[in-house]
């Protein structure tokens, strides 16, 4: 059983948006966006985005698909990029479709210990026209926990270190399943805990927290 949970503490700029839902093949799909912009962007058209992009993965769509539609609709509007993480869980299938444009490095807490980092192998959708946005396809393994943010949450940087560090501060070797467990109020105080009250709150900070849950492997269900 795969568990899921996020959540986000909000900034003096809104920007960043998260889902976590499972499609229609019954896969589990975590969804983070963090849309910059050098002009004030509508409400309603960053919604659209966000609606449209989480329509497209409910309906199985591949990810280049995915790509290609949203970036369609930010060259509608110059100057908005938007960083964007996939991470797509196949208990059927036993594997984790995985892209990273633009984001800190998502992160793997694996059984024993083992941590994992797949860094931004492209820069945000919509940044440059016509760039490639790879993704990675790795093997399901039970009793890990993943685990994706925003580039508020590390205070404006993609160092894969203060991504190991920020791991490390909340044990998701230890806490992940419990993390992925917890109700939103929960998690936000884990995070919470984690931000310096002295610094400069750039925008939002966001995390999503995913566990493969070993001992309920074979049950029926994605909480």
């Amino acid at each position: 059983m795969l568990r899921g949970s996020g959540e986000t503490i909000e900034g003096p700029r809104p920007s960043d948006w998260f889902d976590v839902f499972v499609d229609d093949r019954g896969d589990l799909v975590a969804l983070l966006m963090d849309v910059r912009s050098s002009a004030e962007s509508t409400d309603d058209f960053l919604a659209t985005s966000l609606r449209d992009t989480r329509t497209a993965l409910r309906r199985c769509d591949a990810l280049h698909t995915v790509v290609g539609e949203l970036e369609m609709q930010l060259a509608t509007h110059p100057g908005v990029e938007a960083g964007l993480i996939i991470l797509r869980l196949s208990q059927r299938d036993a594997r984790v479709e995985i892209l990273n444009a633009g984001m800190p490095a998502i992160a793997n807490a694996r059984p024993g210990g083992r941590l994992d980092l797949y860094p931004a192998l492209s820069g945000p959708i919509g940044r440059r026209v016509g760039e490639v946005h790879p993704y990675e396809l790795v093997p399901l393994v039970w009793g890990g926990t993943w685990l994706a943010v925003s580039d508020g949450m590390m205070n404006g940087s993609l160092d894969t270190e203060n991504v190991a560090a920020l791991c490390a501060k909340l044990d998701l070797a230890g806490q992940g399943l419990a993390l992925a467990s917890a109700s939103s109020d929960e998690l936000y105080d884990a995070f919470q805990r984690l931000l310096s009250a002295a610094r400069f709150l750039r925008d939002d900070a966001s995390g999503v927290v995913i566990a493969a849950d070993s001992s309920a492997r074979f049950q029926s269900g994605i909480m």
